[in-house]
């Protein structure tokens, strides 16, 4: 099936995506996917695209790739802005969540995924995902990881599996090296003609300076060619 493919030549600690055969076929996979999921209406022609749609819309395809070729035995996908991706509200939350659970404890996980979206050629905003992840020890309380934590084990709670709880709380810690269960995947979506190894490669070289283990920590990049231009074809349902 057409879509996306991981770039044979990732390098060490990110899975660099790419359009499969090619990011016109990526396209019209992303355009099937909004059609799906859209149900208040495209962009009118003539609507700039806002800031926060270009970040939902960035969050909907992330969640969508790992939806589809990753995360495919997931227990939980918990979404900030990835089911109404042309709102245009962002919430601020942990932009995906993924959660997993093993045979036992030992194999239960939880994916932290945040994502930014850029068509910029110096791709700086991929720097503000390492501030993302440090909101998980901060002050704000709304966006640490017991709170995501606790969301979670609300959504187990409505689902009648209340007997999972303490595998969630037992994920976390009050430390990235204390949290056993927490992995992170800092995800850029970007322009295709721009590199995004160095960068990427510094964001997660920041991550592991903090606390996280190497293991813990997976980026990803995702590659469209003409980004702006596409994302605005995209939020206005346009082949």
């Amino acid at each position: 099936m057409p879509g996306f493919k991981i770039k044979s030549q990732s390098v060490a600690g990110l899975l660099a995506w790419q359009g499969d055969p090619d990011d016109a076929a990526a396209h019209q996979t992303i355009l099937a996917w909004l059609q799906s999921t859209v149900t208040s209406g495209f962009l009118k022609p003539s609507q700039p695209l806002p800031n926060a749609v270009k970040g939902n819309l960035g969050e909907f395809i992330a969640y969508r790739i790992g939806e589809s070729y990753v995360f495919t035995n997931v227990a939980i996908a918990d979404t900030a802005n990835a089911f109404d991706p042309l709102s245009h509200i962002s919430r601020p939350d942990v932009d995906i969540v993924w959660l997993h659970f093993g045979s036992d404890e030992t194999d239960d996980w939880a994916a932290l995924q945040e994502v930014k979206t850029t068509g910029s050629a110096s791709l700086q905003l991929a720097d503000s995902l390492i501030d993302d992840y440090e909101k998980l020890f901060g002050e704000n309380l709304r966006l640490t990881l017991q709170t995501r934590l606790g969301a979670l084990k609300n959504k187990l709670e409505q689902r009648g599996q209340i007997h999972l709880s303490p595998r969630i709380t037992s994920l976390g810690g009050p430390s990235p090296d204390r949290a056993r269960g927490i992995r992170l995947v800092p995800t850029l979506l970007h322009d295709a003609a721009y590199d995004p190894s160095t960068k990427m490669a510094v964001v997660r070289q920041a991550l592991i300076g903090r606390g996280w283990t190497t293991d813990a920590v997976t980026c990803w990049s995702v590659a469209l060619d003409d980004l702006n231009n596409r994302l605005i074809r995209l939020a206005r349902g346009e082949p």
